[in-house]
């Protein structure tokens, strides 16, 4: 029963950061919560709305809108914001110790203590890390055709903190990777993998490219474009 808490307890944080690899360049929808108190339209007013958007439909208008609004969303898939993160071609390796003490008790959904403060927690021994990462800019083509051929060779995904993942995914659709045809590419959107990683466990990608996997019981950086494990 514990060692199930103590995994459980473990995925929670890990989970934040990895759980996101499979859809790293997949939009996160917010709870913005209550800005404002509502209220309900009378039905005058819900009548006078239904006329405009009438009349918008009549005169093109609304279709204008929605046409303008879908290439706005499509510009921004297949053109995104650079991250802003360096290049940096020089070759280091940094090793992280995952292990942390959990702040306060853990419970499970009937309030019960399953994971006491204080208890040290290994989240790489919870959830050993099968897939790692490769942080490249899209941008470079040298930097691509590097995480191309490491991420066919090993288990690594290739995250874009720059470029198109779009782009890249249509230029590699028929490339064998792992068994299947086409590379995946991704984007770490809001540098959620990235700031997570930097609050979480004090891990800063500062510039890449950089591979990210587990050696051992820690987890790796490699920066620079060196060999694999």
């Amino acid at each position: 029963m514990k060692t199930n808490s103590l995994r459980r307890a473990g995925l929670l944080s890990f989970g934040i950061v990895f759980g996101v690899m499979m859809g790293a360049g997949v939009a996160q929808g917010e709870d913005l919560g209550t800005k404002a108190q509502t209220y309900a339209l009378d039905p005058d007013a819900r009548e006078e709305i239904r006329s405009v958007m009438r009349h918008k439909q009549a005169t093109g208008e609304l279709d204008q809108f929605w046409k303008n609004y879908r290439n706005r969303v499509l510009d921004s898939i297949k053109s995104p914001p650079s991250l802003g993160i360096r290049t940096d071609y020089g070759t280091r390796t940094e090793l992280h110790d995952l292990r942390f003490v959990m702040p306060q008790d853990y419970r499970d959904q009937n309030g019960k203590v399953v994971v006491r403060k204080g208890t040290v927690v290994d989240p790489l021994k919870a959830l050993p890390l099968t897939m790692g990462l490769l942080f490249i800019d899209g941008n470079d083509p040298r930097q691509v055709d590097w995480a191309v051929e490491r991420s066919r060779a090993e288990p690594l995904k290739i995250v874009l903190t720059a470029g198109s993942a779009y782009l890249m995914r249509i230029k590699y659709r028929n490339v064998d990777w792992h068994g299947v045809a086409g590379v995946p590419f991704y984007l770490d959107q809001r540098k959620i993998i990235i700031n997570t990683l930097r609050k979480l466990y004090g891990i800063g990608i500062s510039s890449v490219p950089v591979a990210l996997y587990q050696k051992g019981d820690q987890l790796a950086l490699q920066f620079g474009m060196g060999a694999g494990n």
